[in-house]
């Protein structure tokens, strides 16, 4: 349990200190340290399967996890290699989705053993609330002074995969606190994910957007990570 712990707290001050060196300049050095402060939270997962048992939950949430962190050097490398950012961003949106898809699978075998009752009218109650949600953020869009161009459709299908992903996590947690742990985390990763519309698509590019992104990033993989530790069905 410790170790889980220690890797949690490893990734958050690792991040602290790439978001300082990313804030200068993108390089192979922030890359390090930005890939070092995933494999973290990787790792305060994996000692968490160690401690609380190889659950279907855990096990799909490192998957998640993983392909989150393929999903960190896709979008560092946009960064740094701006020529080819469009596809770097498209690669890492498509990881970031791939790692929601193992994160619905643990919520739906958790779900299906805490509280399976709820599971159908959960996952319908969540479509709907995707589409609201995504329709929320994108028609005022150009308003907020966004410009996806291009990118609309894959941010649109970005956006109903997380937005159901964060309420579907909630609806859960409604009957079962315990998931609050990673439902929280759903919710930082929305957050974290509309500040880096900001800067990718409404020219945000303020030192203080980096950090505020990165941070509610970290804090919700970490979440998530952690809810391996706790969120176990007696």
């Amino acid at each position: 349990m410790i170790e889980s712990i220690v890797f949690a707290s490893l990734s958050l001050i690792l991040c602290v200190i790439f978001c300082w060196f990313r804030s200068q300049k993108a390089t192979i050095y922030s890359l390090m340290l930005k890939t070092f402060a995933s494999l973290s939270f990787i790792l305060s997962a994996i000692f968490a399967v160690k401690a609380s048992g190889a659950t279907s939950f855990a096990l799909l949430c490192v998957c998640g996890l993983v392909f989150g962190l393929v999903g960190d050097i896709l979008l560092d490398l946009k960064i740094m290699y701006p020529n080819q950012g469009n596809q770097y961003f498209v690669s890492g949106t498509l990881s970031f989705a791939l790692g929601h898809v193992f994160y619905f699978l643990g919520a739906i075998m958790f779900c299906t053993d805490a509280a399976p009752n709820i599971l159908v009218w959960s996952i319908l109650a969540s479509i709907g609330a995707a589409i609201i949600l995504t329709c929320a953020i994108l028609l005022p869009s150009k308003k907020m002074g966004l410009n996806f161009g291009k990118n609309l459709i894959i941010v649109a299908l970005y956006s109903l995969a997380l937005t159901f992903m964060m309420a579907f996590s909630i609806s859960i947690a409604i009957f079962v606190p315990i998931f609050w742990i990673f439902a929280s985390g759903l919710i930082c990763f929305l957050l974290s994910d509309l500040v880096l519309s900001l800067q990718y698509f409404g020219g945000k590019t303020a030192k203080m957007w980096i950090y505020v992104n990165h941070i509610l990033y970290y804090i919700a993989q970490i979440l998530i990570a952690l809810s391996v530790l706790f969120v176990v069905i007696k």
